[in-house]
């Protein structure tokens, strides 16, 4: 009989404690002081944003964001399946760095650039501020929607065989490149 069978809820491990600590420091530096920075984890948002990159992120009034800005806003554990998470993920939550496609209302619709579908609405209070600056490899990237991303992007969309290559390939030639 499992744990959780028997009534028992399993133990945190100590490195979610350790994510969602994390976490949560970052968004009160984000809301107190305005700029974070931190390494990307996801791969939803492939060609544009790679796994490992370092986001600078800027708090911006809600009412500037515009269609085609990064925006990064946090999303409680289980509230969106469609999301890959970018930095530290916990049982709580993560933060998710998405492409704004339109509004609705008051809330924002966002996606990432290989995922297929718009996330859930994202609601004001859950925005942390808009990606500024994407750093890969001490270089600065565009954050530009440009055709060869979108159509980098639209490959992605349809195939989860392109964008394993295309990790793996990416993979390869930095320990090319490093060594």
């Amino acid at each position: 009989m499992s744990a959780t069978a028997r009534g028992h809820r399993p133990r945190l491990q100590l490195e979610d404690l350790r994510a969602a600590a994390h976490r949560e420091l970052l968004a009160e530096v984000a809301r107190k002081f305005g700029e974070i920075r931190f390494k990307a984890t996801g791969d939803s948002m492939l060609p544009s944003v790679w796994p490992g990159d370092l986001l600078t992120v800027r708090r911006q009034s809600f009412s500037e964001f515009q269609s085609g800005e990064i925006v990064l806003y946090e999303r409680e554990a289980g509230e969106n399946t469609l999301t890959r998470p970018y930095g530290p993920a916990s049982p709580g939550g993560s933060f998710v760095a998405h492409r704004i496609v339109g509004r609705r209302g008051g809330q924002l619709i966002t996606r990432g650039d290989s995922l297929r579908r718009n996330d859930a609405p994202v609601n004001e209070d859950q925005v942390l501020g808009r990606v500024v600056c994407v750093t890969r490899n001490g270089r600065h990237i565009g954050l530009e929607f440009t055709r060869k991303r979108r159509i980098a992007a639209w490959v992605l969309r349809r195939s989860d065989l392109a964008g394993r290559v295309l990790l793996r390939f990416a993979r390869r030639s930095k320990k090319f490149y490093q060594t």
